[in-house]
């Protein structure tokens, strides 16, 4: 018997306790169900997605499947939600590729949005770059809001290691790490690359090689205007109701800088994550004596596309610990982490055995396909190759795990209100 399309739709990431409290509010609509296949697959009712509590949300496919786009719905909807729910939550976007400024776009084309009774639109979010970059979005006109910078004073040891692939083995590692706790000890924590630079050139211990080599790529790093005395305060990103894009894409290829977005991600990560613990338990006396939650500081999504970079399988890398204690124990303080990927058999097993909610868009690789297969519940009855096997072959359809229903779903993707900047480069001219 066919479903009624009319009927109340489905809602995914929450129990039934907070279903019947709070039926469809505080969620994003991500598309709908799915009801026949072929080459024009039958839709049913609209599927919702639970954002008002924290979730380990894990979004795959292949190359050009719908991951960014599934991505990018999500953050429309989160700007979106009801004034009373968005003022208690904030999304930060990891934006690998530099494609998340097209939400500040209305849609271009809006006859696929007709036919789900949506219209075009722009989307309310901030889009920062990093500070030596400012300057190209502006000559070129690209819809930005603003820079951001990291705060030279919280770059712990490691993470200046990191940021030049070195070690605790390696004699410029030591000379590095010496010169930092130098300058902490002398001046606190108000200092920049400059002051960094000087201990480094009046090191005693180094020679004087190994010192103009570690000043000449610590000049390179000040040259990029990122690190710098005053950094970007985590409450302009972390701010209520409002959702901010940092485009970390231009340290993809560029040399030198090829381990700056992992440090975005540690540092930013860590800061979110100490904060929110703090601000947790003022929610809590909240709670008790004022009979509601409330805090300064909203409740943080953070969204990283090619999240297999950051959290990878087999190879170290400076924002994983941080990012495991997100996937592990992020939940209680109320840290929501969504992860996109093309790649999950490169993903941290972690990563993918605690999600609680799966979209896929169609993947073919057997060893992503073996990788998600750990995700395979008791209470789901087919095997992930089946499903893959009946999705149909249009873009944007997906297949989705939800462990508080404890239901499999094959969904269809809701269109975009914003301009989709994610589309294949083509050499036609419109």
């Amino acid at each position: 018997m066919q479903e009624d399309f009319n009927q109340l739709p489905a809602v995914l990431g929450r129990d039934l306790k907070d279903l019947d409290k709070y039926g469809s509010q505080g969620t994003a609509y991500i598309g709908k169900v799915v009801m026949s296949s072929g080459e024009k697959p039958v839709l049913g009712r609209k599927v919702l997605v639970d954002v008002s509590r924290p979730h380990l949300m894990l979004i795959c496919g292949k190359r050009g499947g719908g991951k960014s786009y599934t991505l990018a719905v999500l953050m429309e909807e989160m700007a979106r939600l009801d004034p009373v729910i968005k003022n208690r939550v904030s999304a930060i976007t990891i934006d690998t590729v530099g494609i998340f400024w097209g939400l500040k776009l209305s849609a271009g084309n809006d006859s696929d949005l007709k036919d789900w009774d949506l219209s075009a639109q722009k989307t309310n979010v901030k889009v920062l770059v990093p500070k030596g970059q400012l300057a190209f979005y502006e000559e070129k006109k690209l819809p930005i809001d603003g820079a951001f910078t990291l705060k030279c004073s919280e770059l712990e040891e490691t993470e200046w290691m990191a940021l030049f692939r070195l070690s605790w083995r390696d004699p410029e590692g030591i000379l590095l790490s010496r010169a930092v706790q130098k300058v902490r000890e002398k001046v606190g924590t108000y200092y920049g690359i400059d002051d960094i630079i000087s201990a480094i050139n009046s090191d005693e211990e180094s020679d004087k090689s190994m010192r103009q080599g570690m000043i000449s790529r610590m000049q390179m790093v000040k040259g990029w205007n990122l690190i710098e005395k005053e950094g970007t305060k985590i409450s302009e990103l972390a701010s209520p109701g409002m959702i901010t894009v940092i485009d970390v894409s231009s340290y993809r290829q560029t040399v030198g800088a090829e381990g700056v977005k992992d440090i975005v991600v540690a540092l930013i990560g860590k800061k979110l994550f100490e904060q929110r613990m703090l601000y947790r338990k003022e929610e809590e006396v909240k709670l008790v004596t004022e009979n509601k939650r409330s805090s300064k500081m909203p409740l943080v999504w953070m969204m990283i596309d090619e999240a297999h970079m950051f959290m990878p399988k087999d190879e170290a890398n400076i924002a994983l610990p941080v990012l495991l204690e997100w996937v592990r124990v992020g939940r209680q303080p109320g840290l929501g982490l969504i992860l996109a990927t093309q790649r999950p058999e490169k993903l941290h097993p972690d990563a993918i055995s605690q999600c609680d909610l799966f979209i896929s868009h169609r993947m073919t690789s057997q060893p992503d396909i073996a990788a998600v297969g750990a995700l395979r519940p008791t209470y789901m009855s087919t095997d992930l190759n089946k499903l893959y096997a009946e999705m149909p072959r249009q873009k944007g359809f997906a297949l989705v795990i939800d462990d508080n229903t404890e239901k499999v779903w094959m969904i269809k993707v809701r269109p975009r209100f914003s301009w989709d900047s994610s589309v294949t480069a083509s050499a036609f001219l419109i």
